[in-house]
């Protein structure tokens, strides 16, 4: 199974404490005794994301104890510490007199730091109480469906992995972990002959958002009650694209899509590209609600659009008002 097919909603996700964050460094999760791993292994699935926090202990950097560092993506594999770790990864167990712990190990996929400093009691206090201090420090504990939720909440910065292939500079993924597991980019434009032939041109950059609340489509929580949910894309047929969309709701529907703001590219490879950008931006300032939709306060959404774009204006060709989206 690949693990990115794995929908977010059925990951479980589990704290952790350790040192530091280092999955560049060692790509495993371990635990010293092989009876903690194999216990560990019965209760997780594929896909599971561990939440590590900083160690109240001397060696844990002072401004990183008790913080929320970062998740690593597990699959069941067992494999050992001396597999999945660098020569100074290893070098630092060595120099402490750690070559006896966390050598059975199960291989973390793939790893994102979390970006912002926040207190791991502020996201899972019942995982973080006292009683639980022996099943966070020798294997983990799983966190609660309110403690997942701002645990999930934060945004992140993806980073490699090691005995993982490298992943390119632009490719690691930024958002919230809603964001960088469930909105897919957009689809790359794409000109020649088929069955017909597509020319480049000008493309719209575009931001719609539903004529009622977040909650017409969407459970009603915190992310969508009083919300409003928008959509980002591209297209070079504005008025084309706002009928497709709305073509799964009833001609007599009280709700619908409207296209809020457009902003004018010269290709579509431009377009894309802004797309992209912006998707990155939207995830991490409102909640992403999978693939290129969004909820948040309306005038905030128009807003960071607008923000966009009139920084973008320099690469956009035409009049003032067109540059600006108007």
């Amino acid at each position: 199974m690949d693990l990115k097919d794995i929908d977010i909603t059925q990951r479980q996700v589990w704290l952790r404490a350790f040192y530091g964050f280092d999955p560049e460094g060692a790509g495993y999760i371990g635990f010293t005794h092989e009876a903690q791993r194999e216990d560990m292994m019965k209760h997780m699935n594929d896909g599971d994301l561990v939440l590590i926090y900083g160690a109240v202990e001397e060696l844990t950097q002072p401004d990183l104890r008790a913080q929320a560092l970062g998740f690593l993506e597990v699959e069941l594999q067992p494999c050992s510490d001396r597999e999945r770790m660098s020569q100074d990864s290893y070098q630092w167990k060595l120099d402490r007199g750690f070559e006896d712990r966390w050598t059975h190990g199960i291989i973390v996929r793939r790893a994102w730091r979390v970006r912002n400093r926040v207190g791991i009691a502020s996201i899972a206090p019942d995982a973080y109480q006292s009683k639980h201090r022996f099943t966070r420090t020798t294997k983990a504990i799983l966190l609660r469906p309110d403690e997942r939720e701002r645990a999930l909440s934060h945004p992140v910065d993806q980073v490699n992995v090691f005995g993982e292939p490298a992943i390119a500079g632009p490719d690691l993924r930024q958002g919230t972990m809603g964001a960088v597991l469930s909105p897919s980019k957009g689809i790359p434009p794409a000109f020649g002959d088929r069955t017909s032939s597509y020319e480049d041109g000008e493309n719209q950059l575009y931001l719609m958002i539903l004529t009622a609340g977040a909650d017409a489509l969407l459970p009603k929580t915190a992310f969508s009650f009083g919300h409003a949910l928008a959509k980002v894309g591209r297209t070079n047929d504005p008025a084309r694209r706002v009928k497709e969309v709305n073509c799964g709701f009833p001609e007599n529907a009280f709700v619908h899509w409207k296209a809020e703001r457009l902003h004018s590219y010269p290709t579509g490879a431009a377009a894309h590209a802004a797309e992209d950008a912006l998707k990155r931006i939207f995830a991490e300032k409102f909640k992403s609600q999978g693939n290129e939709f969004y909820t948040g306060n309306r005038a905030e959404l128009v807003a960071a659009f607008d923000a966009y774009c009139a920084a973008d204006v320099p690469r956009i060709l035409g009049a003032p008002g067109k540059a600006k989206g108007l």
